[in-house]
């Protein structure tokens, strides 16, 4: 394919998160359908694997934490435009048919190419980063893509523009399910008797992984859980004390942070997963990425996470520690009888997420700029 694309996202030089996911497995996905693709980000540690047909440009920028506090979305753009000075002598030096970003922050580098360059400018919404111009950059876009139905209305209630939906994908190659991965097993000294559970999480108070831990207190089988719990944060601290107050600090242990490549290993050995989100995400990746090992899910009724789970996993109300124990229970007792995988593979696999971009791409390039 002869299109010529500009992917625009400082952060996947310098963390790991959803956007980021999205970021490097949609270039994957493209350039091993020869479509030419440069990306742009940001100085940082982390270690960018793509194929060696994509270009990874990496410039400075001004750390959002040096910004005048004046807001955290002041901050932010401050940030993206430091990088958009950097980037822009390299970006122009290029004819590129799309400048593609994934934050709002960086319209407006996109929308300058397009005034100084030509091509398409694509905007794909991950959440709702609104602030004061946000409206007018986004209906200047030739493309707005929102990661669910749900983050669509919310853009729409916002701005009033309606976007095309092109939901978040899943790696079902390498999230599948494994066989019990014993040195797992070895290492946190499970009992054969024991069910695992497992959450892989920022450790952030709207991610709800205390109203898990309430819920473990309060099972049948407290004594025979053991809760893994994968990630970082600054509400690490307050769930330990929680674990402790509870009594239950013997049966749930923090990981820290596990390589994204690992936790299919975690899921071989996990019963269930836990993901109790109380706040209105957007999709859910972590969720949809549990369903692709074909590890039952519980998770709460918000946002987008009803569009990602379908039937095929139990949904309580958010802030429910006792619908949490009813529902874990009647999983530990009896089975669980839906298709998560399934769920994955009929909706979000990559293939089908890359293949519906360049539809949407291919409408908008017949279009006069």
């Amino acid at each position: 394919m002869g299109i010529r694309i500009a992917m625009i996202n400082l952060t996947s030089g310098t963390k790991h998160g959803g956007v980021e996911t999205f970021v490097n497995e949609l270039t994957q996905n493209l350039a091993e359908r020869k479509v030419h693709v440069d990306l742009y980000t940001g100085e940082g540690p982390v270690d960018i694997s793509l194929p060696g047909t994509v270009k990874v440009y990496r410039f400075p920028f001004i750390p959002r934490e040096r910004i005048w506090d004046l807001g955290s979305r002041f901050k932010k753009m401050g940030e993206r435009l430091s990088f958009a000075f950097h980037a822009w002598s390299e970006l122009r030096s290029h004819p590129y048919d799309i400048i593609y970003v994934h934050k709002p922050f960086d319209l407006p580098l996109a929308l300058y190419y397009r005034l100084r360059k030509g091509g398409k400018v694509v905007y794909s919404s991950h959440g709702t980063e609104f602030f004061r111009g946000y409206k007018k950059l986004v209906h200047a876009c030739d493309l707005v893509l929102a990661c669910s139905h749900f983050n669509a209305q919310q853009v729409y209630d916002y701005c009033q523009l309606r976007p095309e939906v092109l939901h978040n994908g899943v790696n079902t190659d390498l999230f599948r399910p494994l066989d019990p991965d014993p040195g797992i097993i070895k290492q946190y000294e499970i009992d054969p008797n024991e069910y695992v559970l497992f959450s892989a999480v920022r450790l952030i108070g709207w991610k709800g992984i205390q109203y898990a831990i309430e819920a473990i207190a309060n099972s049948h089988f407290k004594d025979r859980i053991r809760y893994l719990i994968a990630g970082e944060g600054a509400y690490r601290k307050e769930l330990e004390q929680l674990s402790k107050d509870l009594g239950t600090e013997d049966r749930i242990t923090f990981t820290g942070r596990i390589p994204n490549e690992s936790l299919p290993h975690y899921y071989s050995i996990a019963t269930l997963a836990l993901y109790p989100s109380v706040a209105d995400e957007t999709f859910g990746i972590s969720i949809a990425e549990a369903m692709a090992t074909d590890t039952p899910v519980i998770s709460c009724r918000v946002g987008g996470i009803p569009e990602v789970v379908g039937d095929d996993s139990v949904l309580v109300t958010p802030k429910n520690p006792e619908q949490i124990t009813q529902h874990m229970d009647e999983i530990l007792t009896n089975g669980f009888k839906g298709h998560p995988r399934e769920r994955i593979l009929d909706n979000f696999t990559w293939d089908q997420v890359t293949k519906n971009f360049l539809d949407l791409i291919a409408a908008i390039s017949t279009r006069n700029t």
